[in-house]
C-alpha cells in the first residue's frame, strides 16, 4: 500500500507533471509505457508532491489477480490511506467468491457517499489478467461513482473498454512518447551520474535510445568511464525496438551458438552452479563457458565468497526467459522441474520452490511448503512462500489447514491484517489439535496476529512453552517467547518480558537465525528504552539495522522500526538532524495507516527534531494530524506519553492551548494520572505564572513512566526556585537533574528548559562532580544549536517584545494581553535570558540586530 520511495537522482519534469495533474482530472487516467519508462516514479512523485489528502495508492502484483485479493486489496489501500469515514460501510465490506455482482453494489454504492473526489493510483495494472477481475473493474467503470477518479499505470492497454472511455472523453492517456526524454530531461539525468556531455554527444545518445529512461541510465554507467565517449557512442546503436531488445540481441549475435544454447538453458535460474549448470544442460563443459563468460565479459558474474556460483546479467537472464517461455514452454517446464529437484536435493528449499512452482508441480510444491515453509518464515523468506502460496492457488490453499497458515503468516508479515484474519478464521475451523505441530503453528500466528491487533491479553493465560513443546523445529522457541515476551510488555509486566527477551536472544545468536535475531534485538533495545537507557536502545536499534540490510531486508516494516527507534535516541540526545535523517530513510517501509503505531511514533520523533529544527508551526500540525489518525489503536502508556510530551511542549510553546488542553486529555485517557500528565499540567501553570501551583502539581503526580520525566520535574523545580530568588534551591534541583539525565543521554531537555536555568547550568560548570563531563557536553550542544535564531523566541515572547520598545509598563503589557503582571515578568525575564542582556532598550536592539523584531 505504500508509495514508492522518489530517489535521489530522480529527474522532475515540471511539464510532464502539469500534464499528469491534468490527464488525472478525468474519471479515469492512464500511464501506458513499457518497462523503463517511469511510470511509476512519475506517479509517486505526483502523489507525493499533490496538497491534497484524498488519494490512495495500491501496488499491484500477480498475487492480486483474483477478484477477491483484488477487491480485498483495493478496500484496505482506501482504508489505509484514510479515503473511508470512519463510519463508511465500506470499511466492514468483504468480497463474497460466489457473489461478486453483490458486492459490486454495495461496493459502488459506498463509494457514491464518500464526501468530495480521492484518486486511485493502481500501479502495475497490466499484473491483473484474470478474466472475472477485470470485468467486475469494467463494472465499475460502466457504473463509476461521482467521487472516484482512477489511474491506472501499465506496460499495456489492458482488457477494458478503454474505446467507448475516450468516446466519452472519460479517460486521458499519457503514453510512451509522452514519457520519453527530451534532450535537456537527458542532460539532467545523466548529471545526476555525474555525466556531462557535449550537445552533439547527448543529440546522438537520446536519438538512439528514443527518450528511453532505462536506455539512458544503462548508457550512464559505460559513459562515466569510457576514455572516448564518441567511440562508445558509435557502438551503442540502436533500432525502432527497445534498447534493451537491441543491446541483448547485439550481444547474443556474437557468441557461439553453443554458449548461446547455454545461456538461454540456465535462464531459468536467478543464480546457477557449475554442476547445476551441467544438470540442465548435459553439457560437462558448462561450468568452464559460464567461468569464461565471466573472465571475458560482464553477461556472467562470479558471486559468493568462493565465486562457486554465477548470475546472468539481469537484461539478459529476462529476456532469455522470455523467450524460451514463448518459443518452448514445455522446454522451459522440463527446465524448472529439473531445476527444482536439484535445488530440493541441494537442501535450498526457496529455489526449489519457485522452481517447483514455475513448473506447476502442485504437490511438489506442497511438500516443500510442509517440510521447509516455517524454516523459510523464520529466516525471514515470507516473499517466496507467498509467492508459491499464490502459484498453487486460492481453492488448494483454503483445502489445506498448514497452507492457511502460512498464508496468514505472510500476510502478518506485510501488514494486512484483514487477510491475515481471514486465513486464521479458516484455519480455526479445522480446529486444530494443541498437541500437533499444526496447533503449535496456528496457536503462534494468532498469537502474532492478536499482538498485532492491541489485544496482548488473549496471550497472557497461554503457556507458550507448552505450545512447542515436543517440536524440534528452529526458531519455534524464539518466536513463543517473543510473543510471551510482548505480551508481558503490554500488559505491564515488564521484568518478564525481559527475562523472554533474554532467552530468546541467547537461542537466536546460537542457531545464527538473523530474521529473529533482528526481532529479539528490536523488543529488546524497546524495553531498553521504556527503562531510559538510550545507549541500550540505540545499540540494539543500531544491530537490527544493519542486519535487516546485510540481509536485504531494508524496506520491511522491522527495518524501518529500528530505525525509528535511533530516531528517538537521536531527538533525546538533541540531534535533530540524525532524527531527521533516521525517519527519512524509513519511510518508504513505515507502511503509512497500515502500520499506524509506527507511523505515530515515527512522526513524533520527525515533528520534534523538526521543531527544535525551527520548523515549529508545520510539525505541531503533523504531529496532531499523526495522533488524531493513531485513533483507537491501542499503545504502550509509555510510548503514549512520550509522544504527548513532546506534542504538548510545542503547543504550550507555540501558545496553543486549546492543543495543549486536547493533547493532555488524550494522555490522561492513554496512561492515567501519570507523573507525566502532572508535568504538562505543571508547564502550563509555570507559563501562566502560577509558580506554586507548579510545584505542589508535581508533588501530587503519580508515578512517573519515563525517566525523562524525572528529570524534566527537576528542570521544571529548578525554574520555580530562580524565579522564587531560592537560588540555592534551583542549584540543588538543578543538580539532580544533570545526574539523572546522564544516567539516560538526555540532552533535549535542557534545550527546553528555562533560559534562566541553562544559564545557571553554565554558571555551575565545574560543581557537578562526577556529571561535569556530561554537563559540559550539554552546554556544547546548547550552544551549537544557538546558532540558529529562528524560532529563539516563543510566540508569546515575540508579542512582548514587541511592546518593550513602546515604552509601556509590564502593568500596562499585562493588561493589554489579559494576563498577570507575573506571567510578563516572566517572558520579560526569558527574553533577557535568550537575547543574553539586562535591560529593556538592549532587549530592542539586539533583537533588531538578529532579525527578531
Amino acid at each position: 500500500m505504500a508509495v514508492p520511495h522518489v530517489p535521489e537522482g530522480f529527474v522532475r519534469r515540471e511539464s510532464l507533471l502539469d500534464r499528469l495533474k491534468e490527464a488525472a482530472e478525468a474519471p479515469v487516467a492512464m500511464v501506458c509505457a513499457p518497462a523503463g519508462y517511469g511510470k511509476t516514479l512519475l506517479l509517486a512523485d505526483w502523489f507525493t508532491a499533490s496538497d491534497t489528502a484524498n488519494m490512495a495508492w495500491l501496488s499491484l502484483d500477480s498475487t492480486d489477480n483474483t477478484p477477491d485479493q483484488f477487491w480485498t486489496a483495493t478496500l484496505h489501500a482506501l482504508g489505509e490511506h484514510g479515503i473511508l469515514p470512519e463510519h463508511s460501510p465500506l470499511r466492514t465490506l468483504v468480497p463474497r467468491s460466489g457473489d461478486i455482482v453483490g458486492f459490486l453494489a454495495e461496493f459502488t454504492d459506498g463509494l457514491d457517499e464518500l464526501p468530495g473526489p480521492f484518486w486511485l493510483v493502481l500501479d502495475d495494472f497490466h499484473e491483473i489478467v484474470d478474466t472475472e477481475t477485470l470485468r467486475g473493474i469494467a463494472t465499475l467503470l460502466r457504473q463509476q461513482p461521482e467521487p472516484v477518479r482512477l489511474v491506472l499505470s501499465s506496460r499495456l492497454d489492458p482488457p477494458l473498454p478503454l474505446a467507448r472511455l475516450r468516446l466519452q472523453e472519460r479517460l486521458r492517456s499519457l503514453r510512451a512518447s509522452d514519457l520519453r526524454f527530451s534532450e535537456p530531461d537527458a542532460a539532467a539525468l545523466l548529471e545526476t551520474c555525474g555525466i556531462r556531455l557535449t550537445s552533439q554527444q547527448l543529440h546522438r545518445l537520446v536519438e538512439q535510445t528514443d527518450g528511453w529512461a532505462a536506455g539512458l541510465r544503462l548508457a550512464a554507467r559505460p559513459l562515466r568511464q569510457a576514455a572516448d565517449r564518441n567511440a562508445f557512442l558509435d557502438e551503442f546503436t540502436s533500432d525502432d525496438r527497445a534498447v534493451a531488445d537491441y543491446l541483448v540481441g547485439e550481444v547474443l549475435a556474437g557468441l557461439p551458438e553453443e554458449t548461446k544454447d547455454l545461456l538461454a538453458t540456465v535462464s531459468v535460474c536467478d543464480e546457477v552452479a557449475p554442476s547445476l549448470a551441467t544438470e540442465l544442460s548435459s553439457r560437462e563443459d558448462a561450468g568452464v563457458i559460464l567461468d569464461q563468460l565471466e573472465r571475458e565479459c560482464s553477461l556472467v558474474m562470479a558471486i559468493g565468497r568462493e565465486r562457486r556460483w554465477y548470475r546472468v546479467h539481469p537484461l539478459l537472464r529476462s529476456y532469455l526467459r522470455g523467450e524460451l517461455d514463448r518459443r518452448l514452454p514445455d522446454r522451459a517446464m522440463e527446465l524448472n522441474h529439473a531445476a527444482a529437484t536439484w535445488f530440493a536435493a541441494e537442501q535450498l528449499p526457496r529455489e526449489a520452490l519457485d522452481h517447483a512452482a514455475r513448473a506447476e508441480e502442485t504437490e511438489t510444491v506442497m511438500r516443500l511448503l510442509r517440510d521447509h515453509a516455517v524454516a523459510l518464515l523464520l529466516g525471514g523468506d515470507h516473499e517466496i512462500v507467498a509467492q508459491t502460496l499464490f502459484a498453487v492457488g486460492h481453492a488448494v490453499v483454503d483445502a489445506d489447514p498448514w497452507l492457511t497458515l502460512l498464508a496468514a503468516a505472510t500476510h502478518l508479515e506485510r501488514g494486512e491484517l484483514d487477510i491475515a484474519g481471514t486465513h486464521l478464521a479458516h484455519a480455526e475451523e479445522t480446529d486444530p489439535d494443541a498437541g500437533t505441530e499444526l496447533g503449535s503453528l496456528w496457536r503462534l500466528v494468532m498469537g502474532t496476529y492478536d499482538l498485532a491487533r492491541g489485544r496482548p491479553r488473549r496471550l497472557v493465560s497461554l503457556d507458550w512453552h507448552a505450545v512447542v513443546a515436543g517440536h524440534d523445529r528452529p526458531g519455534l522457541e524464539i518466536w513463543a517467547r517473543l510473543n510471551a515476551g510482548w505480551a508481558s510488555l503490554c500488559t505491564g509486566r515488564r521484568d518478564l518480558a525481559r527475562q523472554e527477551f533474554d532467552v530468546a536472544h541467547q537461542i537466536s545468536r546460537g542457531l545464527g537465525l538473523d530474521y529473529l535475531v533482528m526481532h529479539v534485538l528490536l523488543a529488546r533495545g524497546t524495553v531498553a528504552g521504556l527503562e531510559g537507557d538510550l545507549a541500550g536502545l540505540r545499540a540494539a536499534a543500531a544491530e537490527a539495522v544493519a542486519i535487516a540490510e546485510r540481509n536485504g531486508w531494508q524496506p520491511s516494516p522491522w527495518a524501518a522500526t529500528g530505525r525509528v527507534m535511533l530516531g528517538f535516541a537521536h531527538l533525546a540526545h538533541f540531534d535533530p538532524e540524525a532524527a531527521v535523517a533516521e525517519i527519512d530513510t524509513a519511510k518508504g517501509a513505515i507502511g503509512g495507516e497500515s502500520a499506524p503505531r509506527l507511523s505515530y511514533l515515527a512522526a513524533v520523533v520527525e515533528c520534534g527534531a523538526r521543531f527544535d529544527l525551527g520548523e515549529r508551526r508545520s510539525a505541531l500540525e503533523k504531529l496532531g494530524h499523526a495522533r488524531r489518525a493513531l485513533a483507537q489503536h491501542s499503545l504502550l502508556p509509555e510510548l503514549a506519553v512520550a509522544g504527548a510530551l513532546v506534542e504538548y511542549r510545542c503547543a504550550l510553546l507555540l501558545g496553543r492551548d486549546a492543543t495543549a488542553r486536547e493533547v493532555l486529555r488524550w494522555a490522561q485517557r492513554r496512561a492515567g494520572n501519570t507523573a507525566e500528565v502532572a508535568l504538562m499540567t505543571a508547564w502550563a501553570q509555570v507559563a501562566r505564572g502560577d509558580l506554586g501551583c507548579a510545584v505542589c502539581t508535581l508533588e501530587d503526580g503519580g508515578a512517573a513512566l519515563l525517566t525523562e520525566t524525572v528529570a524534566e520535574g527537576h528542570l521544571l523545580r529548578s525554574a520555580v526556585a530562580i524565579h522564587s530568588g531560592q537560588r540555592t534551591r534551583a542549584r540543588e534541583e538543578l543538580e539532580q537533574a544533570v545526574r539523572g539525565a546522564e544516567a539516560a543521554g538526555l540532552v533535549r531537555p535542557f534545550q527546553w528548559a528555562d533560559p534562566l536555568v541553562r544559564q545557571l547550568l553554565v554558571d555551575q560548570i565545574g560543581s557537578f562532580g562526577a556529571a561535569d563531563a556530561f554537563a559540559a557536553g550539554v552546554r556544547r550542544a546548547l550552544v551549537a544549536s544557538s546558532g540558529n535564531h529562528d524560532g529563539l523566541l516563543t510566540e508569546r515572547e515575540h508579542v512582548v517584545l514587541s511592546r518593550l520598545g513602546a515604552q509601556r509598563s509590564l502593568d500596562e503589557v499585562a493588561t493589554d494581553l489579559s494576563v498577570s503582571v507575573n506571567t510578563i515578568k516572566t517572558h520579560v525575564r526569558a527574553i533577557y535570558a535568550k537575547l543574553g542582556v539586562n535591560n529593556r532598550r538592549a532587549a530592542v536592539l539586539t533583537a533588531r540586530s538578529r532579525g527578531l523584531a
